[in-house]
């Protein structure tokens, strides 16, 4: 379908046209299947891709390493979830502000300034733990700055992707992402467990500001600057204003917002696993990098799964069951006493929690205009961040009353609202 006048008139090219043209996003998804590799021949994606790769490592390795040294600086579960969930505070706080910005500014351009800004917090951090200056509000402030600059970072990246590839690849567009992200979930943590006995915590720090910086330059080479503007002449509030609008006016869009509110309730697990590998199962640092990777495993297959499979599943089904599998899998681990079957239950809640994470994306994205895809992507956005925030109060509860609890809490939170949704949703079940 050819793009209306209004339309052209408000798409400001801001920079060369991709090398590829992918399909329009205006045309509905009628296609033929394509192959899962038709998304790597656009060089834009396929660069994006790449620099995603170093990126994910990055964030996974510091991801592991602040928990590691959060606990080693308190001994507390609950500074643990405080240090992991400060950065969703910022991110809720701001990120209406960073999906405006998405609408309004290249998306590509976006991405350059965050994550170069994150790369210098990097090496910040790496500084201050070798100089012995790290303490544990040090570390809580670095989170919030961190979450504060991923606050426009995270719309950006999310509503960019559909740009690039066009609707009829977006679920192997968007399951490419997360397989190369999830590549980072798998040896960040492993090699920061290591480089934790090995040479401190520091070290890997430096590691993670030395991968930004490998990994900018491949964004640079994305050549895409386009802005989308239904109304240029409207304000930033109104524009808000609107997306909201959108948001609580769109049956399908509201129920998907709804059932991603239950990441809160997943995130109960992650200030857990250093409690567990240290007081429970006594296997260190390394044995923390292990669990850790047990679950970037898990992630890796359901998104290469996802990946090749493209739209062959019901998503609607597959929405549901990999909550309820996700939460079935959090209450065993909470009284698993076996080191080994503890890492299988984790790999599996990797497999679960990310292909909930990518067809629920896919879903949102696929029903969303896309004047309104960076606001919308935001709100997306900010309750993803309840998975972070799941981290403070997964470790308020353990430190309250036992870890057991917290863990039992979190996984029927994560399991039982999927099926209610499914059987109370008219919208939910006609997913295909």
């Amino acid at each position: 379908m050819a793009a209306t006048k209004a339309e052209q008139e408000n798409s400001e090219p801001l920079g060369p046209p991709p090398t590829e043209e992918p399909q329009s996003l205006d045309t509905p998804v009628l296609a033929p299947r394509v192959g899962p590799m038709e998304v790597m021949r656009i060089p834009d994606f396929r660069w994006m891709a790449f620099a995603s790769v170093f990126m994910v490592f990055g964030f996974e390795a510091r991801a592991a390493v602040q928990s590691w040294l959060s606990y080693e600086l308190t001994g507390s579960q609950a500074w643990v979830g405080a240090v992991n969930g400060a950065p969703a505070i910022a991110v809720i706080a701001l990120s209406l502000v960073g999906g405006l910005a998405a609408d309004r500014f290249p998306k590509r351009d976006i991405l350059l300034v965050v994550r170069g800004a994150i790369v210098a917090m990097s090496f910040l951090t790496a500084y201050l733990i070798s100089a012995d200056l790290m303490t544990v509000w040090l570390l809580l402030g670095l989170a919030l700055a961190q979450g504060s600059v991923v606050a426009f970072g995270m719309p950006a990246n999310q509503s960019f992707v559909v740009e690039l590839v066009g609707r009829d690849k977006l679920m192997s567009a968007t399951s490419m992402m997360q397989s190369s992200g999830t590549m980072g979930l798998i040896i960040g943590p492993a090699i920061a467990g290591v480089m934790i006995g090995a040479w401190g915590a520091d070290s890997v720090y430096f590691l993670v500001g030395g991968l930004g910086v490998v990994g900018l330059p491949m964004l640079f080479m994305v050549k895409n600057r386009t802005v989308h503007r239904s109304d240029k002449s409207k304000s930033a509030w109104e524009d808000m204003k609107d997306g909201l609008n959108f948001v609580k006016s769109d049956p399908m869009i509201r129920v998907l917002m709804s059932l991603n509110l239950l990441s809160l309730f997943a995130g109960f697990i992650m200030p857990l696993v250093p409690v567990y590998a240290e007081d429970v199962f006594d296997v260190g640092g390394e044995g923390f990098g292990m669990m850790m990777a047990a679950f970037g495993i898990g992630g890796a297959l359901g998104t290469i799964v996802l990946f090749v499979s493209g739209d062959k599943f019901d998503k609607g089904l597959l929405l549901i069951g990999t909550g309820v599998l996700f939460g079935l899998c959090m209450v065993i681990f909470a009284f698993s006493r076996d080191y080994y079957l503890s890492l299988f239950l984790l790999g599996l809640m990797g497999v679960t929690g990310l292909a909930y994470v990518v067809t629920i994306s896919v879903l949102v994205q696929s029903h969303t205009p896309n004047e309104m895809r960076g606001r919308v992507m935001s709100l997306f956005g900010i309750s993803m961040q309840l998975f972070s925030l799941g981290f403070l109060f997964g470790g308020v509860i353990a430190q309250v009353t036992s870890n057991e609890i917290a863990l039992l809490i979190g996984g029927v939170g994560s399991g039982v609202p999927p099926l209610l949704a499914y059987a109370t949703s008219a919208e939910l079940r006609r997913v295909s």
